[in-house]
């Protein structure tokens, strides 16, 4: 009886910090799966709008990042399902978690290398960009207004905080990578740091700490053993005897940046934050002192944007074709991005029936990267 009692308060032991190993493996996969996600939203954003080549780097993390996450998900379900067996030994259960204890590890350091400021580099000229240049032709149209505005923004001393909020799609990125090119260009034209960090939905305070502790250069081996507060008392340390600009991309809800250890802008510092945002009320939450609504394209400047990204021979070359384009382009709702890359697709397709199948799939889908492989395929 005493024997079977002390297997049976082992069991309950073991059972309860497996649960908890399960929890995090769970936990960390799906984090590792946004993070995935977004870089290769990025990597294609820049592929198919402007040609350009991933970084082999940036393809040899997504593909560990890929093979990681099915092996996770195959040791989750192999877990679930031997918690459910009554016929487990506490051998095979002790072998489980400790291939699941592994696996967690691994998928932690894999997270770890995927914060990336540069995913692309010209094709066939091998330098690599600074977070992506955009060139200002015909793929900005429309834009050069609102980075203009922005620009200003960031030489004026009563706005430290800018938010830029509009629909996804509308070219927010574009703008907010524009005025960090254009600081780099200019020598960093009076700040001392300046600083991207990609957000993305799961917000993630210690994953921005560590970002900007790599790009104000702060070197501690100790740094991953402290805790949020050590971290972020290092970072204000640093930035408050700098003037920094600060890039937030992709932020879904409110980043405490006092947290973070950002000091606040202000007229005296000269520090300037600029974050992009669907949500004008992130905009209120994250204390913007200038919001920027971003706009979709009215139809004339739509459609011109769109023939130069087909082609103006192509559109022209059959009459049906030029009546259809005008639908397939009214299916990308002004939307810069989605008028680039979609007329971008469409410049092969010679026939009227090539075009007609690719308004039936917009029909039926909005304009993404799947609908962007159905439209290459057809």
């Amino acid at each position: 009886m005493g024997k079977d009692f002390k297997s049976m308060v082992t069991r309950c032991i073991y059972v309860g910090k497996e649960n908890d190993n399960v929890k995090k493996l769970k936990t960390a996969t799906e984090e590792l799966k946004d993070l995935r996600n977004n870089v290769m939203k990025r990597v294609k954003m820049y592929e198919d709008q402007q040609k350009l080549k991933r970084l082999e780097k940036v393809q040899v993390w997504l593909r560990q990042a890929d093979v990681a996450i099915k092996e996770a998900e195959e040791i989750l379900i192999a877990m679930m399902s031997s918690s459910s067996s009554n016929g487990s030994s506490m051998m095979s259960c002790h072998k489980m978690d400790k291939k699941l204890c592994k696996k967690l590890k691994e998928v932690n350091e894999i997270k770890s290398r995927g914060t990336f400021d540069v995913v692309v580099e010209n094709s066939g000229i091998g330098g690599s960009m600074m977070i992506s240049t955009v060139d200002r032709d015909d793929q900005t149209v429309g834009l050069e207004a609102v980075s203009g505005l922005v620009w200003r923004c960031m030489t004026v001393d009563n706005t430290g905080i800018i938010g830029l909020y509009g629909v996804e799609g509308v070219g927010k990125t574009t703008v907010l990578t524009q005025v960090n090119n254009r600081l780099l260009q200019h020598k960093l034209n009076g700040f001392d740091f300046v600083i991207w960090v990609f957000v993305s939905k799961n917000l993630n305070l210690e994953r921005i700490q560590d970002t900007i502790r790599e790009k104000i250069g702060f070197l501690d081996r100790l740094w991953t053993n402290k805790t949020e507060e050590e971290k972020a008392g290092k970072i204000f340390e640093i930035l408050s005897k700098r003037r920094f600009a600060l890039f937030l991309d992709d932020v879904w809800e409110k980043v405490d940046l006092v947290k973070a250890g950002v000091p606040p802008p202000d007229g005296q510092n000269g520090s300037k934050i600029v974050f992009t945002t669907c949500s004008d009320e992130v905009c209120r939450e994250m204390g913007a002192q200038t919001k920027i609504k971003m706009e979709k394209l009215p139809w004339e400047r739509a459609w011109d944007l769109f023939k130069k990204n087909a082609g103006e021979d192509t559109v022209k070359s059959h009459p049906d074709i030029t009546k259809v384009a005008q639908e397939v382009a009214a299916k990308c709702d002004g939307l810069p991005l989605a008028l680039v890359t979609i007329g971008r697709a469409m410049a092969s397709k010679k026939t009227p029936q090539e075009w007609r199948d690719a308004l039936y799939i917009l029909s039926n889908s909005p304009p993404n990267f799947s609908v962007l492989k159905l439209l290459d395929r057809n």
